[in-house]
């Protein structure tokens, strides 16, 4: 067979590799829903029998044909799994020995190492692409989500992680410039600035760092196939929760399921979400329970307690001069004001999916409130029975509808414990108070 005729054969075989991927991607587009479940078999059965036909080509044939796009064209099929495949490796592997300034092989490489978790040495390959071709696209958003990976480490301090995540965001808006409609890399932005978001402790940052995320998910997801993407649902859904966005929040979840049944890991977060949703609306009930005397007892201290903060605070601009409202008097959003309450009771968090602890307190005319306290150690925050002097209250009104459910109540966000609360007339302490952790997830199709 003549040299021409085999390298037409080796084109038609990448042609139907790029076929395939381009299958995997748009499976869910092109398939009903009672085959999503299927399509990890699907894929795999389409696979093997490309590799079974490219793997035994003529000996030949192997002789004249060019090795370096062969062993390339190997690994790329193998690669399309989600987990890691030593075939895929060896065969990509190979493929560098034969031509080590193949961009395509380093590619494909630096995503088996990623893989099999060798961070180090799949960003080695990402930035040999970049020595060839400093504008490769791929390559750029690749590396930025190995630096995004390491900085999730406990390697080096707060700053260290922090520079690895700064870059990684760099890497990733240098991948936009050279494609502004990569919708790939704008869900790769997403996944940077949510974890820089966790280790910044001042709230004005944390804002605005919360905005620019969910316009680069919001971004990613205005692409179709990005939309079927179970990985960049969830991780937008942890966002939506952090902003206490819920309805959103669970409706992601539940797209990330429908899309990956076999990620059941998705089902059991959106329940248990949902019993603690459950949880907060039995617990503004709670009052009901106190029997009259001791709920007279309550309001009579909460009571004195705000006339000794009046005589305390009088002079103090800090402390708005010791002025106390009560509970209805608030209004949505910042309160300029003290708000005087004691716990009642809280709700337990024993899978840490929500950022704040969350408590029901009384005030002295004996109404009640749901208080979230962010960034307090649970195990370490205030319990049944203390006091809460809460130094500008932020009062919010909640509306959550989901699956036929609809939950109401209405909370006070305390966003900086260690400035704006008191427990017993008492600071927190700093061994109180730690950055919430959040799950970023990552799948390769």
């Amino acid at each position: 067979m003549s040299t021409e005729r085999i390298q037409t054969n080796l084109n038609e075989f990448r042609d139907r590799i790029e076929e395939l991927y381009r299958f995997r991607d748009e499976y869910f587009l092109q398939n009903s829903e009672n085959l999503y479940v299927r399509k990890r078999d699907v894929i795999e059965t389409k696979t093997m029998k490309i590799f079974e036909q490219l793997a035994h080509i003529d000996e030949e044939e192997k002789k004249a044909l060019d090795k370096a796009e062969y062993n390339f064209l190997l690994g790329w099929l193998l690669n399309i799994k989600e987990t890691y495949d030593p075939r895929a490796f060896e065969y990509l592997t190979k493929a560098i020995k034969f031509d080590p300034n193949k961009i395509e092989s380093w590619l494909q490489l630096g995503e088996c190492y990623f893989k099999n978790r060798n961070l180090s040495a799949a960003y080695d390959c990402f930035q040999k692409v970049l020595e060839i071709n400093g504008s490769e696209k791929r390559a750029l958003r690749n590396a930025s989500i190995i630096l995004r990976s390491m900085s999730t480490s406990n390697d080096g301090g707060c700053l260290q992680r922090q520079e690895k995540i700064i870059e990684s965001i760099e890497l990733a808006k240098k991948a936009l410039k050279c494609d502004l409609q990569d919708y790939d890399s704008w869900a790769v932005l997403g996944n940077s600035y949510l974890t820089l978001l966790f280790l910044t402790r001042q709230n004005s940052e944390r804002d605005q760092l919360l905005s620019k995320c969910k316009m680069a998910y919001r971004k990613a997801l205005s692409d179709r196939i990005v939309q079927t993407k179970s990985d960049v649902l969830y991780n937008y859904s942890s966002v939506l929760q952090l902003d206490e966005e819920f309805t959103l929040s669970l409706q992601c979840l539940s797209e990330a399921y429908r899309y990956d049944p076999h990620w059941t890991e998705l089902a059991k977060k959106k329940e248990q979400i949902i019993s603690i949703l459950n949880d907060i609306d039995q617990l503004k009930n709670d009052k009901t329970v106190i029997k009259p005397k001791k709920l007279n007892s309550i309001k009579e201290s909460l009571r004195l307690e705000e006339s000794r903060l009046q005589s305390i605070y009088q002079n103090d601009a800090k402390f708005f001069n010791g002025q106390t409202k009560a509970i209805d008097e608030l209004q949505e959003g910042f309160n300029d004001c003290l708000l005087m309450t004691k716990i009642l009771s809280y709700v337990p968090d024993n899978h840490n999916l929500f950022f704040y602890a969350i408590y029901l307190s009384i005030d002295s005319t004996g109404r009640s409130i749901i208080i979230f306290i962010y960034d307090i150690i649970k195990s370490k925050g205030p319990r049944p029975g203390d006091n809460l002097l809460i130094i500008r209250p932020i009062f919010k009104e909640y509306s959550i509808k989901f699956e036929n459910n609809l939950y109401k109540w209405k909370a006070i966000r305390v966003l900086n414990p260690n400035k704006d609360l008191l427990i017993n007339n008492n600071l927190i302490k700093s061994e109180c108070l730690s950055m919430p952790n959040v799950s970023i997830t990552l799948k390769s199709d």
